[in-house]
């Protein structure tokens, strides 16, 4: 039928002529009739005969070596295929479709052609992935595709020596920062224990509860890991990696850095491993859940047959999902124990993102790919709107869409029908986007006024029924809309807000330098390491009513409603109202710790300016260090409607060192200008120097490259929000970058600066460094003013609690009780600290990091 069709189709588009004279088009399309037709005298499956596979770091091992065997496909693959006794030959796989995964330790000597989807990050990349092919000395063909929205693409299509003759620089990273170091040292502590452990989680841990129900590790386990020798072995060799890289750690750069610190890491290991394991026994408990809450609707004569029929297949979900938490093998799988140690931070991640979003994948068909399902991982400022509510996933050539989102077990381990998620709020700074959040002990913000710039905090910038997010289920997505497809194109809302921590000396982890030129201050960069980011999604893009934040959601199925997106297809993802619950509305959120540079102009500059400014910088710094787009974040502050700073933080585990060598380095800063402008298409004078006006590189026909921008110079794909406003003519930017070419950056003074108070000393010092070695809730400020009355050594201000390490004076007793606060008082002898921290627990809890 199809191939009457098609010929029937082609015939009708070249009919004789009324005069018989036939015309060009008729010859034509006579060809193409006659070619289809000679096709279609073949086999059926001659048009159809191929295939393609990914090779990926998230394919099973033993999945990928059938699939690199299939590729290779020479006589040993076949002859070993055989003696292994399976039932059909090997079938030779044409294409494979690879991550970066194909740039190390694949050898496949017969590849002869390499297909670039894009130009790689760097020359390093680019001679890794177009080395896989005539590796046995033939001759090979790689193609390089350069994408028209992509500027990286576009600069090496016209550049392209610059990528095939490249210098190939040094990676970057930032050895100061102390999740990698700390990932390292805990590293070293784990090797001498020198006792196997298993592949997955499960084994460590007493699943049938034990006190309280935690799931407590095994005691056997928990043993060794007190075992003083172990702790000696460890300090040893910990101490050697310290030393090698003891002179990155100086107070400018590690200012968390001091001379017991690997000690203390190494005295705190054991602790940190337990709490690693928090999010598995979350997520085991969770599923659990979900089977008996299943497994109530099956089993319930009052269900309708829809209902049992959607709650076994949450039970089948559910299942796996424990058999994949269970018993893990797959050194690829994110609940292999090593893997998952490291990104959960514990140990180091290297290119695995660190503390990721998961979705889980169901089972589709019989394939051996997907008959188990398997969990997705994405770094989780990616993950919030990729695997945002009702998003789609596109894995293993399927599509599938975000459901639900995992609810923490203990969420609604006691419901009713008015049952709520417990959500927490915050309020941003209008004036300089800095976060204050509640806390699960105190959902509401105390603070009035903004705690880095002074600013009042109105109702403009609060947020409420903020929910924390970490691993979502996706269902197969049959059908996609119109509706569809435009609402994921414009995305989601996202707003991102920060905030300083301070070190483990109580100071605010905070430097600040001023960009001068001709000692006249141009604008002012504030850095600080490992600054906390909340990352919000408030909504998507389309929804009618902006001032409306948030999703609904079933508080106890964790069920995404679809009333943002009625229009999609009946039967997918089918709301889970069988208990009759309302739905809650939340605005999910993740957090993260990150290196963050914020670039403030001494003149307030207009919004074309200010986002031309940013799409430059991030160009400029991506050209300088070699770094690929998706390490170097650029958004503005407070927000995309109020241009006042630039915030940039970088996106890799550990950093890439790039944002600390701006904020120090007198020179660097006008090098990234000079290249920003180079991208722009502007060109200096005949002795090298940048002043206005500036000449344009010229265009075709005498004209410039382009008018406001393009993607060769400052648009992109991923910046299509500001392209209305990117104007690389704009006045002020153009005058901005011109001088920062001869700008220096001189830091304000040595150290680094607090928010406020000065640096704790004595007492307060040794209370600090407990505190740190105890992993426990750092101060919000230490030697705090309490109004007139005096002050205490340290204030949590979500909590409204303060404490003294000392007797307070009794105004400081009568400010507290009117004010609200709770005074901690700690006795003056050490020995007794323990005491009042397992007392306090509520206050003092787990720190901030965990």
């Amino acid at each position: 039928g199809w191939r009457l069709k098609a010929t029937s189709l082609v015939w009708r588009l070249c009919p004789e002529p009324a005069d018989g004279t036939p015309s060009r088009a008729n010859r034509f399309f006579k060809a193409l009739y006659l070619a289809v037709a000679e096709i279609l005298k073949r086999e059926t499956h001659a048009l159809f005969d191929f295939e393609a596979h990914e090779h990926t770091a998230q394919v099973d091992p033993e999945r990928r070596i059938m699939l690199e065997r299939r590729f290779r496909f020479t006589n040993k693959d076949r002859d070993e295929w055989a003696k292994e006794g399976h039932d059909a030959p090997l079938a030779r796989l044409p294409v494979l479709y690879c991550s970066p995964t194909m740039e190390l330790g694949v050898d496949i000597s017969s590849l002869n052609t390499v297909y670039l989807r894009n130009v790689p990050p760097t020359p390093a990349n680019y001679a890794q992935r177009s080395g896989r092919a005539g590796r046995s000395g033939q001759a090979a063909l790689v193609l390089t595709y350069c994408a028209s929205q992509s500027p990286h693409d576009q600069w090496f299509f016209r550049h392209a020596t610059e990528m095939v003759y490249g210098v190939v620089r040094a990676p970057t990273l930032d050895l100061a920062n102390r999740d990698l170091f700390d990932s390292h040292i805990q590293a070293v502590w784990l090797s001498m224990i020198e006792t196997e452990l298993p592949t997955s989680v499960a084994p460590l841990l007493e699943l049938d509860g034990g006190p309280a129900g935690r799931k407590e590790l095994k005691a056997e386990l928990a043993e060794r890991f007190s075992d003083s020798r172990v702790k000696e072995r460890a300090l040893a060799f910990a101490g050697r990696v310290a030393a090698a890289v003891q002179a990155e750690l100086t107070p400018e750069k590690a200012p968390w850095n001091h001379d017991g610190y690997v000690g203390q890491v190494v005295e705190n290991a054991a602790n940190r491993f337990d709490r690693a394991l928090d999010r598995w026994r979350n997520l085991y408990d969770a599923t659990q859940r979900q089977i008996k809450m299943a497994n109530d609707i099956v089993t319930n004569p009052l269900s309708t047959s829809a209902a049992r029929e959607n709650a076994r297949r949450r039970h089948a979900d559910a299942s796996r999902q424990l058999e994949l938490l269970l018993n893990n093998k797959s050194k690829n799988s994110d609940f292999y124990l090593y893997r998952y140690l490291a990104g959960q931070g514990f140990l180091p991640g290297y290119n695995f993102p660190r503390l990721p979003l998961m979705a889980w994948i169901p089972a589709t068909g019989s394939g051996a790919a997907t008959k188990e399902g398997n969990m997705v991982s994405r770094p989780r400022f990616l993950a919030l709107s990729e695997f945002g509510p009702r998003s789609l996933i596109y894995h293993e050539g399927r599509t599938f869409r975000v459901v639900r989102a995992k609810l923490n077990a203990g969420a609604a381990e006691h419901v009713t029908a008015e049952a709520r998620l417990a959500t927490v709020s915050a309020r941003i700074c209008p004036n300089c986007g800095y976060g204050h959040f509640g806390s699960d002990a105190k959902p509401d913000p105390s603070e009035n006024v903004c705690d880095l710039c002074g600013a009042p905090l109105t109702e403009e910038g609060l947020v409420n029924e903020l929910y924390r997010i970490e691993t979502v289920e996706t269902q197969p997505a049959d059908r996609i809309s119109i509706n569809d497809e435009e609402r994921l194109r414009q995305g989601f809302e996202l707003q991102t807000t920060f905030r300083f921590l301070a070190g483990t000396d109580g100071i605010v982890q905070k430097m600040e330098s001023d960009v001068l030129v001709d000692d006249k201050p141009l604008a002012r960069l504030t850095y600080s390491p490992a600054a906390k980011i909340w990352r919000i999604n408030k909504g998507w893009r389309r929804r009618k009513e902006k001032e409306i934040l948030g999703f609904y959601i079933n508080p106890i199925t964790g069920q995404w409603s679809k009333k943002e997106s009625p229009d999609e297809e009946a039967g997918e993802g089918e709301e889970e109202n069988s208990d009759k619950v309302a739905t809650q509305r939340i605005v999910p959120y993740v957090e993260d710790y990150r290196n963050v540079l914020i670039f403030t102009p001494a003149d307030e500059l207009g919004e074309h300016a200010m986002a031309t400014l940013e799409s430059a910088f991030q160009r400029g710094i991506e050209q300088i260090f070699q770094i690929e787009e998706s390490e170097l974040m650029a958004e503005p502050l407070p927000d995309a409607e109020t241009r006042k700073s630039l915030f940039l933080y970088e996106a890799a585990e550990g950093g890439a060192g790039v944002l600390s060598r701006l904020a120090v380095e007198p020179a660097l800063l006008a090098e990234v200008a000079a290249k920003a402008l180079e991208i722009m298409h502007y060109q200096p004078s005949a002795d090298g120097m940048w002043a206005l006006p500036l000449a344009e590189v010229p265009g075709t026909g005498g004209h410039g490259v382009c008018e406001a921008g393009c993607y060769q110079c400052l648009l992109s794909y991923f910046n299509q929000p500001d392209h209305e406003l990117i104007d690389r003519r704009d006045e002020a930017a153009l005058k901005t970058l011109v001088s920062l070419t001869d700008a220096t950056v001189k830091r304000c003074a040595p150290g680094m600066r607090e928010a406020s108070g000065p640096s704790a000393s004595g007492a307060l010092a040794a209370w600090l460094v407990e505190v740190d070695r105890r992993g426990l809730r750092k101060p919000d400020d230490v030697d705090y003013q309490m109004g007139e009355s005096g002050r205490v050594d340290a204030v949590y201000k979500a909590l409204r609690c303060v404490v003294c390490l000392s007797e307070p004076a009794p105004a400081v007793r009568q400010r507290c009780e009117d004010k609200g606060f709770r005074l901690i008082q700690f006795p003056e002898d050490a020995a007794g600290w323990a005491a009042v921290f397992d007392t306090e627990k509520q206050v003092f809890g787990l720190s901030a990091s965990e």
